[in-house]
């Protein structure tokens, strides 16, 4: 869980510090937001290509090299003088951050037992909304104090230290004799995306975790921008500071509660089925918010859709473990952490896009509720034997 705080921290924290960085470096602050979508497009590849690595090296040696690629991330962008020094750091976050979920999860599908695999795996998953949410509290006063540098400086003290702890239990848990296992290898990503052809019941959720996670950054990368644009500028604060959080908030509550429904009454399935459900009526809701609204209106919205879109990937998570089975978690979750990021990838821009071109977040907030309606019809049409 702090391997991933770590790694999305880093990560938004480019985000966070934009207005401070994009002055120091003569550039626009979206030239400085748009850099994560390059740790989520890098993410994508290297959730598709370490599984093999995780075999070899064991899933806390790749935690430890995670957490070497966000330190070189940090320390690129605490000393950088141009935006292309910062998407160099990008780039080395995102060769490993896709690594984040199938390396633990390698290590948990182990331990974890199966009546507590929705809790543990959806503790873990705390690990993105806690990145997230410290990103967007601790950053503002670092830099107040000593420039937007330190922001990064002070978040390498931490992953250090990190790197040491997972050190010290690495061989509690890494194989001291493992397999030897071909590295690089197309076919590996071959016989990844063949567990789709090999398992039915995954093909499901791996749609849903390309849709979900697209609607899951729509929400959360536009809250600030469209409650500014319909109740005005002086909602900022409120966006920002009050709506924003608790969207991150009541994600972190939802995989919890989430997870212990799952482990003790209904399957992680239909209760995914069910968050789409409800994120299509939140996507609704959103296409129609309105400047006569009351803010607690908009802001019950944000926490429907925070449990929805941003609660529910422990779940997702959990359900590729389980069905891909003990010795293949690597490559399942792999293949999850792979949709995710495309999801992301792919729907994020088609709904800037959406919102250019309609001038306006109605169209593109109704298209993400048909989608990820359809996405919860599929989960429930096609269905698998729940072990």
């Amino acid at each position: 869980m702090l391997t991933q705080a770590a790694a999305t921290m880093a990560a938004y924290t480019l985000s966070t510090a934009s207005p401070f960085i994009a002055p120091s470096l003569g550039v626009d602050n979206e030239d400085i937001a748009q850099l994560v979508a390059i740790v989520y497009f890098m993410g994508a590849f290297s959730a598709l290509t370490t599984p093999p690595f995780i075999r070899q090296y064991g899933g806390i040696a790749i935690s430890i090299a995670i957490c070497a690629a966000t330190a070189v991330m940090l320390s690129i962008a605490a000393t950088a003088v141009s935006i292309w020094m910062l998407a160099m750091g990008a780039v080395a976050l995102g060769l490993l951050y896709g690594a984040t979920a199938p390396s633990s999860s390698f290590v948990l599908a182990q331990l974890a037992p199966p009546n507590r695999r929705n809790l543990v795996f959806s503790i873990r998953q705390i690990g993105v909304p806690l990145g997230g949410i410290l990103g967007g509290i601790l950053a503002p006063p670092l830099i107040l104090i000593g420039g937007w540098r330190m922001a990064f400086e002070a978040q390498l003290v931490f992953v250090l230290l990190l790197i040491f702890a997972l050190y010290q239990i690495r061989h509690r848990y890494d194989a001291k004799d493992p397999p030897s296992v071909r590295l690089f290898s197309v076919a590996s990503i071959v016989r990844l995306f063949g567990l789709l052809r090999e398992l039915p019941e995954m093909r499901p959720l791996a749609i849903a975790s390309v849709v979900y996670s697209g609607a899951q950054l729509c929400f959360g990368a536009f809250l600030v921008t469209q409650v500014v644009r319909v109740f005005g500028h002086e909602a900022y604060g409120f966006a920002s500071a009050v709506a924003l959080v608790t969207f991150q908030l009541s994600g972190v509550g939802a995989r919890i509660g989430l997870a212990i429904v799952a482990d003790a009454w209904v399957s992680a399935r239909t209760l995914l089925a069910l968050q789409g459900v409800v994120m299509a009526a939140a996507a609704v809701v959103a296409a129609h918010y309105d400047a006569d609204w009351p803010r607690w209106l908009v802001l019950v919205n944000c926490a429907v859709a925070g449990a929805t879109a941003s609660g529910y990937t422990g779940l997702a998570f959990a359900e590729f473990s389980r069905i891909g089975g003990v010795q293949r978690t690597a490559e399942a979750t792999g293949l999850g952490a792979a949709s995710m990021f495309f999801g992301v990838a792919l729907m994020t821009p088609l709904f800037r896009l959406g919102i250019d071109v309609f001038d306006g977040y109605r169209l593109p907030y109704l298209a993400v509720a048909a989608l990820t309606f359809a996405s919860a019809v599929l989960l429930i049409v096609i269905r698998g034997n729940r072990s």
